[in-house]
């Protein structure tokens, strides 16, 4: 039996365990126990507010309709009045993509100046200054426009996905009320007609690119986006940020709770507005004196080259065996048949596994690369255009508890994915880190076997939860370590073989 676990293989069986669905892992980060470091100013609450703003500089990175997340961190050289972004994705990253932050980050600077010279803000003020109205308006339109067409191709995917379903409830919904639509619901009706008004021309967009849009449709779909978006907010805050649920409760006709396949209003309206308040976040960004230095910076741009790595899981039921023995600490007795599945199911054993990008790019972070921002730190917080899997979460976590430094992203969909890869590095990324931070203090445990420890926490309690793990007087132990198993896997499988051919001499009944 193999003293250590392989996070890897870890990391399968618990794409296996769970199947798609999620592992009940809270999904958002919670900010209160988040102390931020190497942000733009050093106010606690002014650096978790521009954790929106990397979550949204991901989002309007993505162009391609499926398999592209975007990781993006940023590092802050005052002295040098410079700013880096650090951009990552599951695989190499497009020089397109580069070309489109420049171009973006250039026009916020001067949305930023714009708003700087008419908005006007004292500094004894908490929070920021509303947006002046009416002030860039050309200029908010552009930037709308070239983010939209940049990212056409999934506001698509979101719209084929959602769009039918949300206006065939908002239908029923009015035909229930009948003209008496109050409150909320007037709120999702307006916007259901805002987005219709929007994909009747983005829809042609994608149609017809060749001929585009005019400015004056441009400028519809932005005006009417803007409103969609507003009211969007309101609907999504309804009665405690439950409302949604409550209205599809009532018409579903639902007494307690919404069954299975009931609409998911709430996903609908954040999906299909969620491009628009990336963008609204972005020029909430460029008004905020408190941020806008970052603006005023010179910036440039990095890229962490794709990773993979090639895995080698257990190849037989023999192989996987003990390993769930050691994962689960203890041998239990459905664990061979169980292990039968699992190599029935990774037939294909040796798999190439992407490294994700918030992984990737923590570990490009802190690893020296011989220019000058190798002694400017990087802000804690990572913008992920999508929640973090499962086996990333871990991986991070694993991280803050090896190293000196901490990393965070806005949370975890809580799902389980294979073929998954950690950073291929030579030392733990750990030491490293705590080197750098202190020259003394070495963790005792490696990245990877702190993450195997802590999935191997989650599957045992997976095991609790489903009442397969029977108690320390009913089974044998199998620690973590392989201490308390006295018999080699030989062994194990001598005695069992010769058990199964006297059970099978004895007719499968023990002589009494």
């Amino acid at each position: 039996m193999a003293d250590k676990l392989d996070p890897h293989h870890l990391v399968a069986l618990m794409n296996y365990v769970f199947r798609g669905k999620q592992d009940g892992s809270s999904r958002s980060l919670d900010l209160t126990s988040v102390n931020p470091g190497y942000g733009i100013t050093n106010k606690r609450e002014t650096s978790i507010r521009t954790f929106p703003i990397l979550d949204a500089i991901a989002s309007i990175s993505v162009s391609q309709e499926r398999s592209q997340i975007v990781a993006v961190a940023f590092q802050l050289n005052s002295k040098e009045r410079g700013i880096r972004l650090t951009i990552a994705e599951n695989r190499d990253v497009e020089p397109r993509l580069v070309n489109h932050l420049d171009s973006v980050w250039r026009k916020l600077q001067a949305l930023s100046h714009e708003f700087a010279a008419k908005g006007g803000w004292d500094k004894n003020e908490e929070g920021s200054p509303d947006i002046p109205r009416g002030v860039a308006r050309p200029l908010k339109v552009e930037i709308f426009s070239e983010i939209y067409q940049f990212s056409l191709e999934k506001q698509m995917k979101r719209v084929r996905k959602w769009w039918d379903r949300l206006l065939n409830f908002t239908k029923v919904l009015a035909k229930r009320r009948g003209e008496d639509l109050q409150g909320v619901e007037s709120d999702l009706y307006y916007v259901v007609t805002g987005l219709f008004s929007v994909f009747q021309l983005v829809d042609r967009l994608h149609r017809d690119p060749m001929r585009g849009l005019t400015d004056d449709e441009w400028k519809v779909v932005y005006d009417y986006s803007m409103w969609a978006s507003e009211k969007a907010g309101i609907v999504l805050a309804d009665r405690n940020h439950f409302g949604c649920e409550i209205l599809v409760q009532e018409i579903n006709d639902s007494p307690s709770s919404c069954p299975k396949d009931a609409f998911r209003l709430r996903c609908a309206v954040e999906k299909l507005t969620s491009l628009t308040r990336h963008i609204e976040c972005l020029f909430s960004f460029a008004n905020s004196p408190r941020l806008r230095p970052a603006l005023q910076y010179h910036m440039s741009i990095s890229t962490v080259p794709g990773q993979t790595r090639t895995v080698e899981l257990p190849g037989s039921q023999e192989q996987w065996e003990p390993f769930l023995e050691v994962a689960a600490a203890k041998i239990l007795p459905w664990q061979r048949d169980y292990a039968g599945e699992l190599a029935e199911a990774f037939r294909g054993n040796i798999r190439v596994c992407p490294v994700h990008c918030e992984c990737a790019l923590i570990q490009y972070l802190t690893t020296r690369h011989g220019d000058s921002w190798d002694n400017v730190p990087a802000f804690s917080y990572i913008g992920v255009s999508k929640l973090s899997c499962s086996a990333c979460r871990v991986w991070i976590e694993a991280f803050n508890e090896v190293g000196q430094r901490k990393f965070y992203t806005r949370g975890s969909h809580g799902k389980w994915y294979w073929p998954w890869g950690m950073p291929t590095v030579e030392e733990s990324l750990g030491e490293v880190m705590a080197r750098e931070s202190s020259g003394e203090f070495v963790p005792q445990e490696s990245l990877g076997e702190t993450m195997a420890g802590k999935i191997s926490l989650e599957y045992i309690k997976y095991l609790e939860n489903q009442k397969l793990y029977r108690s320390d007087s009913d089974s044998t132990d199998a620690s973590l370590s392989g201490g308390k198993r006295h018999l080699s896997d030989d062994d194990m499988e001598d005695i069992r073989s010769r058990h199964d051919a006297a059970q099978q001499e004895s007719g499968g009944t023990m002589a009494r």
